[in-house]
């Protein structure tokens, strides 16, 4: 993602959840925490209104992104 904007790569964006600043959003606690797993599956509470997003992607992006479903 650094790449792709453009920016040079810095450690800390490895170690995110150290930062000392301040951070004002809604989820601020969140931004302090590693990224887990056990949300991996909550798009599939969602699944019957993708239906249509799943057609335009067609098989060929879903094989690319592993996109099971």
């Amino acid at each position: 993602m650094l790449e792709f904007r453009g920016l040079p790569f810095e450690d800390a964006s490895l170690e995110f959840y150290n930062t000392k600043r301040n951070v004002r959003t809604p989820s601020s606690e969140q931004v302090r925490q590693l990224i887990y797993r056990s949300g991996l599956d909550y798009w599939r509470n969602y699944e019957p209104w993708l239906a249509p997003l799943n057609e335009v992607l067609g098989p060929d992006v879903r094989r690319q992104f592993s996109i099971d479903y």
